[in-house]
């Protein structure tokens, strides 16, 4: 039983997933309210099922990539609750949630992306089964190389740029339950999988000032991991940074 949180994108999801199952999830699409909706959502889940923690295998949440200050709202929370229910916690790439879920049109080779602000997209590569082959980056849409451009698209990132991407799949009826956001059932169904796979991930952090203006050093260091830290990835370097000394060392 994985109890799971994401707040990468637009939407807040908190999600109760038993043997594949989703027992209950909670969705809350505003990108100004992750944090103040997150622990009624849990709360509501908690009082809903009547949750007896003791059952619960592990808490997860999705990493990112995303914006600094609601990526760090999911993150907090799943460590703090396995912190107090002393049960791992584990993170996973949140670009990969969306992909399991689209994985199951069988669409064939696809890329996924969401919204990174500035005009840019964070977004990843992906094999039919809905295994990364590439990132997570953030670029322009434009700036992406031809050969993903002009693949198949899937994300709300992709629905924002579709002038600029190949085929970009668009679920009009219901977007928060189809496959533009990622959603804290998928995070933990894909955790669930992965756990039986084997053990725990291993540190996946990275320092800030590795990462280059793509995120390409993450995405390196991502190569063949799924389960991850939780720990954010941010791809960007921090837009406020220490200054430089003066000489003579005076502050």
């Amino acid at each position: 039983m994985i109890v799971a949180f994401d707040t990468s994108t637009a939407l807040t999801s908190v999600a109760l997933v038993d043997a594949g199952e989703v027992v209950a999830e909670r969705l809350e699409l505003d990108a100004r309210r992750h944090a103040e909706v997150l622990a009624p959502m849990l709360e509501s889940i908690l009082v809903e099922t009547g949750l007896d923690r003791t059952k619960v295998s592990a808490v997860a949440c999705g990493v990112g990539p995303g914006p600094y200050t609601g990526l760090r709202v999911g993150i907090a929370t799943a460590r703090a609750l396995a912190l107090a229910w002393n049960r791992p916690v584990v993170g996973l790439c949140s670009l990969d949630a969306i992909a399991a879920a689209a994985a199951l049109d069988e669409l064939g080779p696809f890329a996924v992306a969401s919204d990174a602000r500035r005009r840019e997209v964070y977004w990843a590569a992906y094999a039919q089964d809905g295994t990364r082959t590439l990132g997570p980056l953030v670029s322009r849409p434009g700036d992406i190389d031809e050969r993903y451009r002009s693949g198949l698209w899937v994300g709300q990132g992709a629905v924002d740029h579709r002038s600029d991407l190949g085929t970009v799949l668009v679920d009009e009826a219901d977007a928060v339950a189809g496959v533009r956001f990622p959603r804290a059932s998928w995070i933990a169904r894909c955790v669930e999988v992965l756990l039986d796979r084997g053990p725990l991930a291993s540190s996946s952090s990275l320092e800030l000032s590795a990462h280059g203006g793509d995120g390409s050093a993450t995405a390196s260091a991502l190569v063949g991991r799924r389960l991850l830290a939780p720990e954010p990835l941010y791809l960007r370097r921090p837009d406020a940074v220490a200054s430089a000394p003066t000489p003579g060392g005076a502050s």
